[in-house]
């Protein structure tokens, strides 16, 4: 940790390792608030789909610790307000560049990290100091909310430092097919290309939860094996391979098969690899997309083998 920040921590420290368990949670709360209006300013900047979607979930998601830690003060101290607290704020400084190139975006992602790694590791010091338990248990609750912040856009860095190595964005990859063991990481390259084409998913699921993901209407079929109003079962997606195609035959379209692990578990693996190969040589050769999701650990060592054979894997 650099000097400044470290300095600026045992600050935060000082201030609120004596505060009553009140006071925690609505100097908690406060903190919050900020970090809504910090991510929605960030979304409003960013040009790129992906990076823009992952800005506004992680908004709604502190709004959503912000409202669950307001119910809990009211729980508690119910016919009272939330205090204002005399302490530095652990979370996110104003910060808003101007997106343009790939470096604005890993310069903006960490900052982003460093900020939600700074707040986790102040929370859990904060914990050890704590003078009381349920400050303390509170802190270690702030704490993992911080972590699970970080580790989302750390996945995005990732992603972003693995292209700019190859110096290449995800909307520059050449029509073809490709495998991701990450689902997170093949939403996000999928966003990038349907940015400016037409994208379909197909996904465990439900329809819904994938459009609240990407904050986009998107064309979302259901694999499901219940008989279950616009899904379709693993079997009937091997049995659509021609109607797969001519969708990819439109030229410049997305098409995204999220846990492909689900159908091998279901249908003959022979057949769930003439349908990849086939719609990856149709992508290919109408300049279209096919993007597939798999956990890698789920499935036989060689069949990922043959997979990735076939499929070019992006994010290992």
């Amino acid at each position: 940790m650099r000097p400044e920040l470290k300095e600026y921590m045992e600050k935060v420290i000082e201030a609120l390792k004596d505060k009553s368990p009140k006071e925690v949670l609505s100097y908690a709360i406060f903190n919050e608030e900020d970090e809504v209006e910090y991510y929605r300013k960030l979304a409003e900047h960013a040009r790129r789909e992906s990076i823009r979607v992952l800005f506004l979930q992680m908004a709604e998601e502190s709004l959503e610790h912000k409202e669950n830690l307001l119910k809990l003060f009211r729980r508690l101290y119910p016919g009272e307000e939330p205090v204002k607290v005399e302490a530095p704020p652990v979370e996110v400084a104003p910060f808003y560049p101007k997106f343009e190139t790939v470096d604005d975006y890993l310069e903006a992602l960490e900052y982003c990290m460093e900020s939600e790694l700074f707040a986790r590791e102040t929370y859990e010091i904060l914990a050890q100091k704590a003078v009381n338990e349920d400050s303390r248990v509170l802190f270690v609750q702030l704490a993992e909310m911080e972590r699970d912040h970080y580790l989302r856009l750390k996945k995005a860095y990732e992603l972003l430092t693995g292209f700019k190595s190859k110096k290449m964005m995800p909307e520059d990859i050449e029509p073809g097919g490709y495998i991701f063991p990450d689902k997170e990481k093949a939403r996000y390259v999928f966003l990038d290309l349907a940015a400016t084409r037409e994208g379909y998913v197909f996904s465990r699921d439900p329809p819904e939860k994938v459009r609240e993901w990407m904050k986009r209407d998107v064309n979302t079929i259901w694999i499901s094996p219940a008989p279950i109003k616009g899904s379709i079962s693993p079997r009937t997606l091997i049995e659509s391979k021609e109607n797969l195609v001519e969708i990819l035959r439109r030229g410049n379209v997305v098409l995204l098969l999220e846990n492909l692990e689900f159908i091998l578990v279901k249908e003959d693996f022979g057949e769930v690899l003439d349908l990849m190969s086939t719609l990856r040589d149709a992508a290919i050769a109408y300049g279209s997309y096919l993007l597939v999701h798999t956990i890698k650990d789920a499935i036989e060592k060689k069949e990922w083998v043959i997979l990735t054979s076939e499929l070019k894997i992006i994010e290992d």
